[in-house]
């Protein structure tokens, strides 16, 4: 039995992701529908599922908790409790347990102790109560309790019938691609009455029907009586619902396969012209050709999408909890669950989402008491409309609640040293973007530190996306992410700079038209279109290739800014299969792809962000230059301590990439030595070291007259309250928990610091400027940003 168990365990973790998800996404169903009896009996359904499927594999800790969902389920389903959201609350921490039950038995790790603490979350279970069946009959779980666990007696012993189905049955599959939530591969009937155990999580991979027989007092119903128009119909139902789990890898290596099919195509069409002096497209087999690698490359791109909704169960739980925390009643809603996207475009979006929906939360709903001051519902509304328009998707989030402060984002702004003197309305809304700026009253675990649309800026323009902002101050606000609904095939126009061919997509294009009259305005040129200034650039002179004065402009924008680039010739608008870049490619920031020309050469798709950035970067430079000389600013410096080589080294690369020099030491000795002989502009160090560890390090340096104004940044993976008081009397300015860490929130805590101002311009990836306007901010702030 062990070699089986360890046999199908793998199997079961896989479907135990999916059982859980229903859970929990039903439990939240029944906190706003306490009476729904259907919601009631699906959630059931999964828990004992999964309660059979985890004592077949010898997960019996994840068996015994979600018998004990079971026992409040049934009691919920008889009516003798009621669902609250203090029920909720526990039953959800329960679940999130199990998920972590399921992958440490997975992992071979062990801890008897968190099924005890599991248990205790949830309620006593009330005197045992019939469940109901789904027949309408007493449940045959009804009447277990832990108690009973024991082996049932010889005559309750019931055989099991394997039949395998015949080949005139097996039909082919359809290869759909379906979050594992969707798919149920087998369904296993009881009979009534019957304690029968569950199908193993293994019949559906072996193609095996599980038949589990009535008793024999009832007879079976005669198997020739279908005609055989009904049959077929059946079959064909089934072929329509068929599914199969294919791993991601091999989808995307399909994927991979129809480009070079595609690519090859293109090959011997070129070969056919300069070669053997054919019209490839007179040539019938040529043409049959091109139409199935077309329609092969359409079904697989079909097979990589997936619908918005899949990220519903998350945003749901993420915008439930919030709300619970923060003492606020309102609902949820989701539309157009069903329009579909790239999976890649789509795992990408998960964090943008995520923080866009914490905001509406913290930042947009008000208290019950100030909605109904206000003439508005007690409860308020988060929703997520999804819609599709052309090659893009639009996702948006927004609520009902008061809408964005635009005078308290500018004094935000302000505060940490950004000029809005000369700002407009929406430009001061668009402040909200920008590392630093947060217009929260109030310090928390998810707000207040200026961390988190930048966030969502980042994310979005990683898949060639945008985001704007509708404000409705008093009545809420929106923010819609667009973004291709695919990274694959992409709509390009062709252009021609210094001989060679570029793409530009066209979803970034405002429009072409010929060279207009430019001027030199500080230092940067300029032309008016439409009554507009525009900056100008030529593109191949910003590549590094060789330029000219002549050529057409394409004029393209984001959705802050818009930019005219001189190229040489345009050559046409048509489709492009994209891949993405790897290895040292990567650091070739202008450029977001590349595709296989039917010549054989190499077409680089631009990345048209970075070139207005570096476009805008080059011309502050020239507008510098014309005002004079002036002095360059001076490098900050950062001394990181820690005695784990991993986490120097990780510490290192993201405050080199936010501009800063960095200097490392392994231990408080160390650091102390190296800082004797050059001080640093801030310190950051860890706690546990040898020789000398982070609490007298830091002591040390507020005790040294030449060190003492020195800020120094604690992070450390101790999260309790002492010891980050501790850290605070010892003289730290800023406390960050590792478990808390990320890179936004290291560059972040390092930048208010140190006072920096949006003078202060770091460099990014690419050279790029990371913009932290922020300022000295007190040590609960600093702690753990988010």
């Amino acid at each position: 039995m062990g070699e089986l168990e360890d046999e199908f365990r793998p199997m079961f973790v896989e479907e135990a992701k999916g059982h859980l998800e229903r859970i929990a996404s039903g439990l939240l169903a029944l906190e706003t529908a306490p009476d729904d009896q259907a919601a009631i009996d699906a959630v059931f359904r999964e828990a004992h599922t999964m309660k059979g499927a985890a004592g077949m594999v010898g997960m019996m800790r994840v068996s015994r908790l979600a018998h004990r969902l079971e026992d409040l389920l049934v009691e919920l389903r008889a009516g003798t409790r009621r669902s609250t959201p203090e029920l909720t609350d526990a039953m959800l921490r329960v679940v999130d347990g199990l998920g972590r039950l399921i992958a440490s038995a997975a992992s071979g790790e062990q801890d008897a102790s968190d099924e005890a603490a599991l248990e205790r979350l949830l309620p006593t279970p009330l005197a045992p109560v019939a469940a109901i069946g789904s027949n309408g009959g007493p449940h045959p779980e009804a009447a277990l309790t832990s108690a009973d666990a024991k082996p049932a007696p010889a005559a309750a012993i019931v055989p099991i019938q394997v039949v395998l189905a015949p080949a005139a049955a097996i039909v082919p599959t359809q290869v759909v691609l379906a979050p594992a939530a969707a798919i149920v591969p087998t369904q296993v009937v009881l009979g009534p009455a019957s304690p029968k155990p569950p199908a193993p999580p293994a019949a559906a991979a072996l193609g095996v029907a599980v038949v589990i027989p009535d008793p024999p007092a009832i007879a079976p119903p005669p198997a020739a009586t279908t005609a055989p128009a009904q049959v077929a119909h059946v079959d064909r139902k089934h072929l329509d619902a068929a599914t199969l789990e294919v791993p991601v890898a091999r989808i995307d290596e399909l994927n991979r396969l129809v480009g070079e099919a595609s690519a090859a195509q293109l090959r011997v069409g070129h070969v056919f012209g300069t070669e053997l002096s054919l019209d490839p497209d007179q040539i019938t087999e040529y043409r049959e050709l091109t139409k199935v690698i077309n329609q092969l490359q359409e079904v697989t791109e079909r097979t990589r999408m997936v619908p918005v909704g899949t990220l519903e169960p998350i945003l749901h739980r993420t915008v439930r909890d919030s709300a619970r925390a923060a003492g606020k009643n309102l609902r949820w809603e989701m539309i157009g669950e069903d329009i579909e996207v790239d999976r890649g475009v789509l795992e990408e979006l998960v964090s943008p989402l995520l923080h866009l929906v914490r905001n509406s939360v913290g930042h947009g709903i008000e208290l019950p008491a100030q909605r109904l001051a206000a003439g508005k519902p007690e409860q308020a509304v988060v929703r997520l409309h999804a819609t599709q328009v052309g090659a893009k998707v639009v996702i948006a989030i927004s609520d009902d609640g008061a809408g964005i402060d635009v005078a308290a984002v500018r004094a935000s702004a302000a505060k940490a040293g950004v000029d809005v003197s000369g700002l407009s309305e929406d430009q001061s809304l668009h402040l909200i973007f920008r590392a630093g700026i947060s217009t929260a009253k109030t310090l928390t675990e998810e707000s207040g530190r200026g961390v988190g649309l930048d966030v969502v800026t980042t994310a979005v323009q990683a898949v060639h996306g945008e985001i704007e902002v509708v404000n409705h101050p008093g009545f809420g606000a929106e923010f819609r992410i667009v973004v291709p609904i695919t990274l694959t095939v992409v709509a390009c126009l062709i252009v021609s700079i210094a001989g060679q061919s570029f793409a530009l997509p066209l979803h970034r294009i405002i429009r072409m038209l010929e060279a207009q009259n430019v001027q030199l305005v500080g230092g940067r040129k300029l032309a008016v279109v439409d009554g507009v200034a525009v900056p100008v650039s030529n593109l191949a002179a910003l590549l590094g290739l060789p330029s000219t004065d002549d050529g057409p402009w394409v004029m393209l924008g984001t959705a802050a800014s818009s930019h005219a680039f001189q190229v040489e010739r345009v050559l046409q608008k048509r489709d492009v299969v994209v891949r993405g870049l790897t290895g040292r490619l990567r650091a070739l920031k202008a450029v977001s792809g590349a595709s296989i020309e039917p010549n054989g050469s190499i077409l680089l798709v631009l990345d048209v962000p970075v070139l207005i950035e570096r476009s805008n970067i080059l011309a502050e430079t020239a507008s510098r230059i014309a005002e004079g000389p002036v002095a360059p600013a001076r490098q900050l410096s950062v001394m990181v301590v820690d005695d784990a080589l991993m986490v120097r080294e990780l510490q290192r690369s993201i405050l080199e990439r936010g501009g800063y020099a960095v200097r490392t030491a392994s231990d408080g000795a160390e650091a102390l030595a190296m800082l004797a002989e050059q001080p640093a502009d801030l310190v950051v160090t860890d706690i546990e070291m040898p020789n000398i560890d982070g609490f007298l390090l830091t002591s040390s340096i507020r005790t040294n007259p030449r060190l003492a104004n020195i800020p120094v940044l604690i992070v450390s993976s101790r999260a309790s309250e002492e010891d980050h008081q501790r850290g605070l009397d010892a003289g730290a300015d800023g406390y960050i928990v590792k478990t808390s860490f990320d890179e936004a929130g290291l560059l972040s805590a390092v930048s208010r610091l140190l006072g920096r101002t949006a003078t202060a311009t770091p460099r990014g990836k690419g050279g790029a400027p990371i913009r932290a306007h922020t300022k000295k901010v007190n040590p609960v702030q600093a702690k753990a940003p988010q």
